[in-house]
């Protein structure tokens, strides 16, 4: 049987600040139940939302973040364009989303890595 403290909720957003502000407030409603948290994004994102989640773990909430490299360069977007609304241009939507869909195999090895597993 899993204990409350072994549950794991893993949060990956869409890679745009109108889906990860609901799920940080997601994950804080989680936390406070008891279950660690992990929250799954870019290092930019994540730089983003650094306090509000810090302040979220400082009262004590079982949430970490887990970053993944974004492809950027890989899919043909210039640096720092990890987040829809940061988009020079609307010309870049598909790229983006090939370098979202890029981010498939870190996911798949950050999951199969993650302690504990996920629930």
């Amino acid at each position: 049987m899993v204990t409350e403290q072994e549950l794991n909720f893993v949060l990956i957003p869409l890679l745009a600040a109108s889906h990860i502000i609901p799920m940080v407030d997601m994950a804080k409603l989680l936390a406070r139940r008891g279950v660690t948290v992990t929250l799954v994004m870019t290092p930019l994102n994540a730089i983003r939302f650094t306090t509000v989640i810090d302040r979220a773990i400082g009262s004590g909430l079982l949430i970490r973040v887990l970053e993944l490299q974004f492809p950027a360069k890989e899919a043909g977007l210039p640096e720092g364009c990890e987040s829809a609304d940061l988009l020079p241009a609307l010309a870049f939507r598909r790229n983006f989303f090939a370098a979202i869909d890029m981010l498939q195999d870190q996911d798949e090895k950050l999951l199969e890595e993650m302690k504990p597993k996920p629930s």
